[in-house]
């Protein structure tokens, strides 16, 4: 069996594995990444409370995007990767569409 949260402790693939770095996954290898981070388990065991998670998520992103209006402030240059992926990040603004 295996422990979700040691998986993503891994000092063999993360620099330093018990610092807080949101960008820590950028560096990896998509193979080695996709290994390294399993967010509900999986199998039998599985989080009980993952299809609602999914399901929440899409309600959420339905919202932000039918609802608020999106102004890019800066950035917004996509690197040619297989993944979408901004080179300097990209700063937008985020309102409220009928305010």
């Amino acid at each position: 069996m295996i422990v979700n949260s040691t998986l993503q402790l891994n000092p063999d693939v993360f620099k330093n594995p018990l610092a807080f770095n949101p960008r820590r996954w950028e560096d990896i290898d998509p193979q080695i990444a996709s290994k390294n981070f399993m967010p509900f388990g999986g199998g039998t065991r599985q989080c009980a409370g993952a299809e609602l998670a999914k399901s929440f998520f899409a309600i959420f992103l339905h919202v932000l995007v039918s609802e608020y209006r999106w102004t890019k402030i800066k950035g917004g240059d996509v690197a040619q990767t297989p993944m979408l992926r901004f080179e300097d990040g990209m700063h937008i603004k985020v309102s409220k569409k009928h305010a």
